[in-house]
This record gives C-alpha cells, structure tokens and sequence, in this order.
C-alpha cells in the first residue's frame, strides 16, 4: 500500500492510541507490532512509542520500518510534534531501533521499578 493510501485509511488519533500489526509481506504472517498511546509514567504524560517482534524475526530492520512508518504518519496526520520512546538499559536491539528512528537520548527513567533509557523525537519543519 502506498504512503497517501495509508494514511487515508488509518483513524485520526489524537488523545487516543493506536496498535498496528507488522504482517511478513512474503507470508503474510503476523510478526509484532508497533503502537502509539499516552503514557503516564513520563513527564507531561507524552505520547510513547513502542513496539515488539517475533524473536524469528529480529535484527531484520522490520521493526525499525515499521516504527518509522507510524512516527511518519503520527507528524503529518495529527498535531503531535513530540514523539517518547523507552527501551530497557540492557537491551541493546531497542535501543538501536530508537536511535535508527532518530530519537535523542533525554535521561534514565525508572518505570514499574524497571530502569530505561528515555527517548524524545521532535517533528522537524519539513513534516509540518
């Protein structure tokens, strides 16, 4: 599906979240997903970014170019302009994912007594 058709075909969402599906184009086999909702834990209650994988189908970049997709879609179709994402310290994979987005390390953060990196994007003027 291209870019516009996407993006006509997704809800407005918009103090709301959102969870798409990362479907296998070659199988059509459902792999992880990705979503978007307010999360409470953070400063200012900010919009998070999360996602999961199949553990068959990690360090193949689906994960990122599904990420990439919905922070795209989130910039040009809703008024958010400030994207968080959190990865566990340890995790390395995720927290590659998150810079590979372009998310800029802001502070450790503790969580459910979790510690994680936290991560803010900011929409850049060529999104507006």
């Amino acid at each position: 599906m291209k870019d516009k058709e996407f993006f006509r075909a997704m809800p407005n969402v918009e103090n709301h979240s959102i969870t798409l599906g990362i479907i296998l184009k070659k199988t059509n086999e459902f792999i992880g997903w990705c979503f978007a909702c307010q999360n409470r834990d953070l400063p200012n209650c900010n919009t998070e970014i999360a996602y999961a994988i199949s553990k068959y189908h990690r360090n193949k970049g689906y994960t990122t170019q599904a990420t990439k997709a919905l922070i795209k879609y989130l910039f040009k179709e809703t008024t958010m302009d400030t994207l968080s994402a959190l990865a566990l310290k340890n995790n390395a994979s995720s927290n590659r994912v998150i810079q590979k987005c372009g998310f800029k390390f802001v502070d450790n953060i503790e969580v459910n007594h979790c510690e994680f990196n936290w991560y803010k994007l900011y929409k850049k003027r060529e999104c507006l």
